[in-house]
Parts: C-alpha cells; structure tokens; sequence
C-alpha cells in the first residue's frame, strides 16, 4: 500500500488510534470548541484577509509588534512563501527533519545541502558543527525542537547560529511549532529577541499546540518588518479561514491549557519511553509530544507499521525522512504522545506483535 508523505492518513484506510500525528493529547480546548459552534452563523461571510483581530492578539500574547506578524494556512504555506518570496540559490538542511522544507525549496530550484545529525549522540543538533557548514546566501531551517527527533536547542546557542548567519549574509528559518511542549519554552524560543535579528522568521502553529490540525493556522514571526510585507502580498487574499481565525483568538485566551498540557507530556513521554526501550526498541532522547525509536527486530515481527495499521493504530514509518532509511532488518519510528489510556492501547498492540 502506497504511504503518504506525512501521518494522519486516516481518510482510506480504518484507523481508530493516529499516533502517526503529533496533536496536542487534550483536544482542542473547550472554550474553542464552543467559539466555533457560535460562529456557524457568521460562516457566510469572507474571513479578514488580513486577520486584524487576530494579529493583534497575536502580538500582544508574544510581545512583538503586528507588523511583523504573518499568518497563514498552516505553517506548511508560510514555508511555501518563505521559500517563493526569498528564492534562495542554496540551503542548509539538518536531517532528518520536517520534509516540507526541502520540497518547498526545490519547486523554486533551490540547491540543497544536508547536515547529517548523528544517531550515536542521539541526533543532537550541534551549532558549532552547523554553523560551519553555512555558505554565503545560504538559506537555514531549523526546526526547534527537531522533528522527528524531539531534540531541542537553547535560544543561547540559536543565537550563535543566528550570528554565524549575519557574518554569511545567510537567512534563518526557525520552525518552532513544538515549542509549547517544551518544560521550559522560555529557554528555548528566540520570540523575545526577534526584533534584533532581520535574517531571521519564526515559525508557529495552532495545529499542535492546540490540537486544531483541521483548522489550518499558522503564523511567521518576522525580524525584518519588510520581510513580512512581502509574505503578505505572497499569499491569496482569503488564506486564513473565518472559523480559524476565530479559534486562533479563542485559544490565545486560554488559561492554564498548555501548562497542563506539559505535565501530561513530561509524564506520558517517559512512560512510553521505558516501556518501548524494555519492548527492545532502540528509543532515543526526546523534549517534545513525539518519540523517535529504531525497530531493529522486524525480521522476526516485520513491519510493525503495518501490523499496527492492520489493527486500526496508526504510527509513522520515518522511512521517507532523509537519513532515516530502513535497513535489512530494521526500521525508523516515530510515535506521538497521547493519554495514558491511550498509550496503553499502543503497547498492548505492540507486546502482542513483539512476544
């Protein structure tokens, strides 16, 4: 069976447990839920192209000013602009990472470059290492915490990233859409120093943080108030739907959500964690709602993707991330955080594959 590029192929095929996404475990918030349910009336008009009530929350909540402020269809569009506004000769990408990067790249004719992250020390990103692999005019992604990784970079050493880039005229992409799931996103996020770095966009979305995936919202954070004039005049007039603009302004008022939406992150990532490494899967570090983990039994079980789709649970073959392909007898994972409860549907299916 053909795979899709991404998880959440649920439309073909029976699923009833997707840990091939990594959506917020809560759900979408309750006060969102009933803002949606208020606005049905409203649908029939156009939504603000330019997401005014939106972005003034939006600068208010992170402390920037608006202008600097671009939202969008997801951060997949924002990442398709980035790409079409900038147009980019040549990039640096970690790998593994999030595909749509170097596709987006590519349909502009970009020339892509890969910084290998090494499995031996848990696919940590080190700066320095990257940082002298920058050209001039490169283009840099960085998704932070990485996926499929889960692996993390202080903002103090994203700085020295951002520096290297400013002394190669290089441009910085900082993807930090799973930030929130971080203990501490404060030591992690550049947000509060963005206004200091014009070669540099951060990235954003409600899609994991706030579990609203079919939703589609995103927003870029733009260092250069000039860089985020020209992603708006990328995009079509009517990107951001009606209904996500609404639920963008609802979660924003939430209380209390993402910080019991950490605890329960912490707790359930080192449950899954111990309980695979003791199923004899290799399990490496993670910061973020999703675990990386290397199968290197399926000679004996086969491929535990599908087995697991057979029985209506849904994991991610990291097969199609760029380092992260299958062997002889073994193969890449990667699983999202969920309930326990749910969690435990996993593994039964898991134990029972594996003993």
């Amino acid at each position: 069976m053909a795979q899709m590029l991404h998880g959440g192929d649920i439309y073909h095929q029976k699923i009833t447990y997707d840990f091939s996404v990594n959506v917020n475990p809560l759900g979408i918030p309750w006060a969102v839920q009933q803002i949606l349910r208020d606005s049905v009336g409203h649908w029939d008009c156009y939504p603000d192209p330019q997401c005014r009530q939106l972005t003034r929350e939006l600068a208010g909540h992170h402390g920037v000013e608006g202008e600097r402020i671009v939202c969008g269809n997801g951060a997949a569009d924002l990442i398709y602009r980035l790409a079409f506004v900038q147009r980019p000769r040549k990039a640096l990408l970690p790998a593994p990472t999030f595909s749509e990067y170097e596709r987006a790249l590519s349909a502009v004719g970009c020339r892509v470059r890969h910084y290998r992250l090494s499995e031996e020390r848990g696919y940590e990103m080190d700066v320095e290492e990257l940082a002298g692999l920058l050209e001039e005019g490169d283009i840099l992604f960085v998704c932070n915490p990485n996926n499929p990784t889960g692996q993390a970079v202080p903002n103090r050493q994203v700085a020295r990233l951002l520096q290297a880039c400013r002394r190669k005229q290089a441009f910085l992409v900082l993807d930090e859409c799973f930030c929130e799931f971080l203990s501490r996103p404060k030591d992690y996020t550049m947000m509060g120093d963005i206004r200091d770095w014009p070669e540099a966009v951060i990235l954003r979305a409600f899609t994991k943080s706030y579990a609203m995936a079919g939703l589609r919202l995103g927003y870029a954070v733009c260092g250069d108030p000039a860089v985020a004039g020209r992603l708006r005049r990328a995009g079509q007039p009517w990107s951001v739907s009606l209904p996500a603009q609404e639920a963008g302004v609802a979660a924003l008022g939430e209380k209390g959500y993402l910080e019991q939406t950490r605890s329960l992150v912490s707790t359930e990532r080192e449950y899954m964690r111990e309980a695979l490494a003791k199923l004899g899967f290799i399990v490496f570090p993670s910061q973020a709602n999703y675990l990386l983990f290397k199968d290197t039994g399926e000679d004996r079980h086969g491929n535990l993707w599908e087995q697991l789709r057979r029985r209506g649970i849904l994991i991610r073959d990291c097969s199609n991330f760029c380092g992260l392909g299958r062997g002889f007898s073994f193969r890449y994972y990667r699983t999202s955080i969920r309930t326990r409860e749910e969690n435990e549907i996993l593994l039964d299916a898991v134990r029972a594959l594996v003993y």
